[in-house]
């Protein structure tokens, strides 16, 4: 038989920690307010399907998959700012590829200058971004066009003259960036700007 928690069970599975702590507050609520107006049987099927309800939710709050990463993007961002190291290298890197673009274009090896240019241009917006001030949607916004426009070209400069022929190899490599993204994409969605961490605005 159906009771109030196997619907919060089923209604919340699959939500994060906070997103189903929300849900049983308010439904709760509200389930309590009901049985006042009539019996607790009418009131739980008021409540409606939980499973159609479960996937409501997981449209408009974060998931523990969505939780989980994250809090592990968080961890790779506070690692490149944290740590001398890899914040010296994350820095010198992009310098580097624009120096020794600079070299090539001077002994006139012109296709391996440009593509040094673009890798070293892409690893600027990279690694240098999260230490630039964006913390709008507004630059937010304009950061990740430049990003992936840097991305593309790069990418596509990298693969020869008629990158067209090798699509697929492009497309394998922007994969794993394009999903970080999606799901990123999809955090910023359910969540307001102000409780965004820094790294959700890259």
């Amino acid at each position: 038989m159906l009771t109030l928690e196997t619907w919060l069970e089923q209604a919340t599975r699959t939500l994060s920690k906070d997103s189903a702590q929300q849900v049983r507050t308010e439904i709760e609520d509200h389930y309590h307010a009901a049985c006042e107006k009539t019996t607790p049987g009418e009131a739980l099927l008021a409540l409606g399907d939980p499973k159609a309800a479960n996937r409501q939710y997981r449209q408009t709050l974060l998931t523990s998959a969505e939780a989980t990463f994250l809090r592990s993007s968080k961890c790779e961002a506070q690692a490149l700012c944290t740590r001398p190291l890899l914040k010296w290298l994350s820095r010198s890197a992009p310098i580097a590829a624009l120096l020794a673009a600079a070299v090539f274009f001077w002994k006139g090896q012109t296709a391996t200058a440009i593509t040094l240019l673009g890798g070293g241009l892409t690893m600027g917006v990279f690694f240098l971004a999260p230490f630039l001030p964006i913390y709008t949607r507004e630059r937010s916004r304009i950061a990740r066009i430049v990003k992936w426009t840097l991305f593309t070209a790069t990418f596509a400069l990298a693969f020869g003259p008629d990158p067209l022929k090798n699509a697929w190899l492009v497309g394998a490599c922007l994969w794993p960036l394009a999903w970080t993204e999606w799901k990123r994409a999809t955090i910023r969605r359910k969540t307001y700007s102000t409780q965004w961490p820094k790294h959700l605005y890259l």
